[in-house]
């Protein structure tokens, strides 16, 4: 049973089986949420829980996905690139979002927490490096733009999450944020267990709701 006080219990969390989306997966359990792990091979899922129920779902098929959202009050969508396929061009973010949104409006779910990546849209605020550096992150950049103005337009209370390099360690809560693009005098590196920590704190508040905000570790 979701422990009171929460004000999204039972959610829905794709890209459940990577490794944010695992944590996102294992502290929201710990915080007393019921959630729905999305996963393309649930056999191969390893987490349990009796909270917990993991199902296969196709992301780039609505219809798949509105009956697993059914009764569902959130959606956290932790779906990413591999790193062997960095520079491989790649329209995952963008089409998975736009299934995800149709399932979820098809269900009258509201609020949608997800992550992209830091630099993604043009702004003057933006480093000279980074804009240098933009041509060769394109095969995923472009992707996550469209995925961010697609969640932008929707008429869903969202909040975008946009990490730097993600590493393994423990939850520190010595994490910065900031809205925009990127979080100044922070470390270019955060703990996916600390990003985990953030998306599910965002649900608590209507701080963040409408919002792309930036995340980093603390120095």
């Amino acid at each position: 049973m979701a422990e009171a006080g929460l004000l999204y219990p039972k959610l829905a969390v794709f890209g459940a089986s990577g490794p944010s989306g695992q944590e996102v997966v294992k502290q929201a359990l710990a915080k007393g949420h019921s959630v729905t792990a999305v996963v393309r091979s649930p056999d191969k899922f390893t987490l349990s829980h009796d909270n917990l129920e993991v199902v296969k779902g196709d992301v780039f098929q609505a219809d798949s996905l509105i009956p697993i959202l059914e009764g569902k009050n959130a959606v956290m969508s932790c779906l990413g690139f591999h790193r062997g396929t960095f520079f491989t061009p790649t329209t995952l973010y963008s089409k998975s979002i736009t299934e995800i949104i149709t399932a979820m409006e098809r269900n009258g779910i509201e609020r949608l927490v997800c992550i992209t990546g830091i630099y993604t849209q043009n702004d003057p605020a933006n480093p000279r490096w980074i804009t240098m550096l933009r041509p060769f992150m394109r095969s995923f950049i472009n992707d996550m733009v469209l995925m961010e103005n697609t969640v932008m337009k929707s008429n869903l209370i969202y909040t975008i999450m946009r990490p730097p390099i993600l590493t393994k360690g423990a939850a520190t809560d010595n994490y910065m944020v900031a809205e925009g693009q990127f979080v100044p005098n922070a470390s270019s590196s955060l703990s996916r267990a600390d990003l985990a920590h953030f998306m599910l704190k965002s649900l608590q508040s209507n701080e963040w709701d409408k919002k792309g905000m930036a995340i980093a570790g603390g120095k």
